[in-house]
């Protein structure tokens, strides 16, 4: 037995299906993207923006314009400014340009921006202490010479180092008013208006150059996907149907293509593990996939173990979403409106009371009347799913209205699935499954 369990391992080994699929596997890695043709695909008009813009700017020794580029994550917008940069950096004829590229999403706190910064200015070592930090790039910055190489500065997820008083932000924008600066400054965000609706100041002072990133379309990711299994001499190892089915479920949702990746590859990794199957990876192993890796989304966890008022909101926040395609954040009072509406088409359940001797929470039947009304309700609900970081609300910098928009982890698919799993009522199921179509 041992010996023909060994024969038929080397014989499924030597399969050429079986080989096909881990080319696949590997040629669906993350990151795998930007080995794609040699660039990032179908980003060519945004990477020529980018690239354009940084050329002229550190050609003329600085400058005072903003270049924001916006667009939601999994987009290639990091991708494509780090290769622009490469680019520059291998071109004979550029001037010299230090770039200093923060990931803002890494720091403790916003204020270590500065001390990050200064860790990696050309010319200095080793590390300044964050509250002398600021000090000493402002010094830095009013002493530079015409003959220093131009500061190149990439602020990736600028969004967390926004704070109550945008102080980090106006600081960093105020050193390119500097007569000596020589400085370009180059920002990364998720959020498409930031500038006006947070930052009135810089975008008052400081022309704003703006490069945005549309969400992949269905076309544009099955174009990926087919590239980079041809590149892997791995075509044939996917179903084409189920290629397609991949594609369309992440376009109408975040048009994350790591999220088309990551399905990908998990589906191949399932047929793989199949020993008895034949053919390439097909809509069965991609169902597999979809469902194991809803499962290990923390996020998409929490959203199962949330009160029907908590779930309501979060139905609220997507449906006025999907109304909105190209925003990442609706009002309050928008949303507030719809889960009114909701609450009206489908109320929430009547708690069971508790039987002798046991509380609410033992009887399985919680209430979230906690508030009087919407509008003290919904605010309340807001703070909840904040705290657990399923939701993320700021206000306005001019007038006095508040947006909403999803966390860091999580994204419009794994809530759709999440909120669909845990949804009894079947006319607010087949409106949050309807909320996943969109225009192509």
């Amino acid at each position: 037995p041992a010996a023909a369990a060994t024969a038929a391992a080397a014989t499924v080994a030597g399969d050429p299906t079986v080989v096909r699929l881990k080319w696949a596997a590997g040629a669906l890695r993350p990151g795998a993207t930007l080995q794609c043709e040699g660039r990032l695909p179908c980003r060519d008009q945004e990477h020529g923006e980018i690239l354009g813009h940084l050329q002229t700017a550190i050609g003329q020794g600085g400058s005072m314009q903003v270049l924001y580029i916006s667009g939601m994550p999994g987009t290639g917008k990091t991708a494509s400014v780090m290769q622009a940069i490469k680019q520059l950096q291998n071109k004979k004829s550029m001037q010299k340009f230090a770039p200093v590229h923060i990931n803002a999403m890494r720091l403790g706190t916003p204020q270590a921006a500065f001390g990050e910064m200064y860790r990696q200015l050309p010319g200095k070592k080793g590390s300044c202490a964050v509250h002398a930090a600021y000090g000493e790039l402002t010094k830095y910055f009013n002493e530079r010479r015409a003959s220093d190489p131009v500061v190149l500065l990439v602020i990736d997820e600028i969004d967390h180092l926004i704070t109550r008083n945008q102080a980090v932000l106006y600081k960093i924008f105020d050193w390119l008013s500097l007569p000596s600066a020589r400085m370009v400054v180059a920002s990364i965000s998720n959020t498409m208006d930031l500038p006006e609706r947070l930052l009135p100041r810089v975008a008052s002072r400081f022309p704003i150059v703006r490069v945005d990133y549309a969400p992949y379309r269905r076309d544009q990711i099955v174009h990926i996907l087919e590239q980079l299994l041809k590149a892997g001499t791995a075509l044939e190892a996917f179903d084409p149907v189920a290629l397609k089915l991949c594609a369309a479920r992440v376009a109408a949702g975040s048009g994350d293509i790591r999220k088309a990746l990551q399905l990908c590859r998990r589906a191949v990794e399932v047929r793989l593990s199949l020993s008895e199957a034949t053919g390439p990876a097909g809509l069965p192993h991609l169902e597999v996939a979809e469902r194991e890796l809803l499962r290990e989304s923390p996020a998409a966890c929490a959203i199962g173990g949330l009160g029907f008022k908590a779930r309501r909101l979060l139905t609220s926040l997507l449906l006025e979403l999907r109304k909105q395609p190209d925003a990442d954040s609706v009002l309050v009072r928008s949303v507030a409106s719809r889960y009114g509406k909701l609450l009206t088409l489908s109320p929430a359940p009547r708690p069971v009371p508790p039987k002798d001797g046991e509380g609410w929470a033992a009887a399985g039947g919680a209430s979230e009347d906690v508030c009087d009304g919407l509008d003290e309700e919904v605010p309340y609900l807001v703070r909840r799913l904040e705290a657990i970081s399923l939701l993320v609300s700021f206000e306005h910098a001019v007038g006095f209205d508040v947006s909403v928009a999803l966390g860091a982890g999580l994204d419009a698919e794994d809530l759709v699935g999440a909120l669909a799993d845990s949804e009894d009522d079947p006319v607010i199921s087949k409106l949050i499954r309807e909320s996943m179509q969109r225009c192509d």
